[in-house]
């Protein structure tokens, strides 16, 4: 069924070409917030010279592309572990339902179903829609998500520490990996629902190790239960367009109602803007009312609307 629609269709997927690059990327600079993920890839693609296997290009056959990125391309896809498209609103428009219809065709002709599809709610819950019948069902859909960014330093807000003895906001060493680890795994499990040391316990470890090691892992200690513990944690999950996307948003259980979340965002936006992006951004269900709430009161705005789906 899809080698029949890819034969009919006027769009399609192609591996990304060297000079795709530097387009995709001025595309990703129209919405920094919405495409640091894809950002991050192009970036590494561009500084590398090596284009990675899972960059795609939309291709418009035997027509007129977008200025600037050759007459067939208009548009870009991640297609990883996690999915993630980008469609300009200019070729979103001419193409009519047929572009997102032909995308969808050739995602499920080309990609291997993803762990999750991730970005901007329009676009995202539309490709789903169509390419349900073929990867679903999901395990769960998150249709609104607040995309909220903050471009100045944070307001400080104090948290209520007492009893404690809490250390200062910090990157975090390899010498903490011991206590991090299981924090990171209990916010992985209530986020995303299942347990990585039990399903690509090798990846997820790795994952986070080079994330310590690049200075992207933020945590706080605490004194909880009689012994020194991780009480705060923070991942920059993506770094892409000079935006900083956080991730893995913790607090330790016993810890929470003490606002340690909202003061240690403010340390962590003070922390990334000073050595890594300017931009600190992250997305947050629309039914956290409590996280929303903090976020905003750190300083942050809502800048756009996500969706994930999982699977």
């Amino acid at each position: 069924m899809t080698d029949s629609l890819l034969r009919r269709a006027q769009h399609s997927l192609a591996p990304l070409q060297r000079r795709d690059v530097a387009q995709a990327l001025e595309w990703c600079a129209a919405d920094p917030a919405a495409n640091a993920v894809l950002a991050m890839h192009l970036e590494t693609a561009r500084d590398s010279g090596i284009v990675p296997p899972y960059l795609w290009s939309v291709k418009r056959r035997g027509g007129r592309g977008l200025p600037g990125m050759g007459r067939e391309s208009i548009g870009v896809i991640w297609g990883g572990a996690n999915l993630t498209a980008l469609i300009p609103s200019a070729a979103d428009a001419a193409g009519g339902d047929d572009v997102r219809a032909e995308v969808a065709a050739a995602m499920v002709g080309r990609l291997n179903r993803p762990a999750a599809i991730v970005g901007s709610a329009d676009l995202m819950l539309d490709l789903w829609g169509r390419v349900e019948p073929w990867w679903g069902p999901a395990r769960e859909v998150r249709p609104r998500q607040l995309s909220m960014a903050i471009t100045t330093g944070p307001r400080h807000v104090s948290s209520d520490g007492s009893g404690l003895e809490l250390t200062a906001v910090r990157c975090a060493s390899l010498s903490d990996y011991d206590e991090l680890l299981p924090a990171s795994v209990h916010m992985f499990i209530g986020e995303v629902g299942y347990d990585p040391m039990r399903h690509g316990r090798a990846a997820y470890e790795d994952r986070l190790s080079a994330l310590i090691r690049a200075g992207r892992v933020f945590l706080q200690y605490g004194e909880l239960e009689g012994r020194r513990r991780v009480v705060f944690k923070a991942d920059v999950g993506a770094v892409g367009g000079k935006v900083a996307q956080v991730q893995g948003v913790w607090v330790h259980p016993a810890a929470r109602g003490r606002g340690l979340s909202k003061a240690g965002m403010a340390a962590v936006v003070e922390g990334v803007r000073a050595s890594i992006a300017p931009t600190v951004s992250l997305y947050v269900n629309d039914f956290n009312a409590p996280a929303i709430a903090g976020y905003r009161a750190v300083g942050f705005t809502q800048v756009g609307t996500f969706a994930t789906v999982m699977f």
